[in-house]
């Protein structure tokens, strides 16, 4: 099986997975994979390097989501050089790429949060200081899609892992790295019970596609919504 499964596409979406391999973030290989089919977007799905502190190709170790580990020759061939070659491809006829970064966050979360029914944490670089990966109205429209839907979401508050903040974090790869403001780049934590069995990862994939198809088509977001840091 190749560790990293590449799809190109027609709209300027591209959905990666980092942590896709069945050992980590589970069913979220699935989850991009279902997105890409339905919204024609590009994709970069790991699925065979197994989440580690340190890189070790011969035993299919790396942290697919640490900027640094991805820069390592052979995990950058395979997995970081696909989605600076699909940025390229996806600008060349469009103005704005969209990058989502699928995650998997465990049921813990819900107790930490005091909310039962989160499903999804939005890391956009909130930090001191902030490196937001996106425009703030694009996050706060999606957002407010998701909810629209039932899917309860968060933003990535500042100082959590959640945040999408750290330089090394690959949410703000077309920030820190190879800065690109026509980027648009979303962290998307998904909780494990929208991702426990095949079934529930098709689903909320199904959701997540249309939401970010209907993203293409705003130009603005003026619309006063309060969101929850987490």
């Amino acid at each position: 099986m190749e560790r990293v499964s590449i799809k190109k596409g027609k709209s300027p979406i591209i959905v990666i997975a980092p942590h896709g391999c069945d050992c980590d973030d589970q069913n979220t290989a699935l989850i991009a994979e279902t997105i890409a089919n339905r919204s024609n977007a590009y994709a970069v799905i790991n699925r065979g390097f197994e989440r580690n502190d340190a890189v070790d190709v011969m035993k299919d170790k790396a942290d697919c989501n640490n900027v640094s580990h991805c820069h390592e020759d052979v995990v950058k061939e395979e997995f970081l050089d696909p989605i600076i070659k699909f940025k390229t491809k996806i600008l060349q006829t469009h103005d704005i790429a969209y990058v989502y970064w699928i995650h998997g966050m465990g049921n813990k979360h819900r107790k930490i949060a005091k909310n039962p029914n989160l499903d999804v944490v939005i890391g956009y670089g909130a930090g001191s200081p902030s490196s937001y990966s996106c425009d703030l109205w694009r996050k706060n429209a999606f957002i407010d899609m998701l909810r629209s839907c039932g899917i309860i979401s968060y933003q990535g508050d500042k100082g959590s892992s959640m945040s999408g903040w750290s330089k090394n974090n690959m949410n703000q790869l077309f920030r820190k790295w190879y800065p690109d403001n026509q980027v648009q780049s979303m962290q998307l934590e998904i909780i494990q019970d929208l991702r426990k069995n095949e079934d529930s990862a098709m689903l909320i994939a199904e959701y997540l596609a249309l939401q970010m198809q209907d993203m293409l088509t705003v130009d603005s977001f003026t619309k006063t919504i309060h969101i929850t840091s987490y």
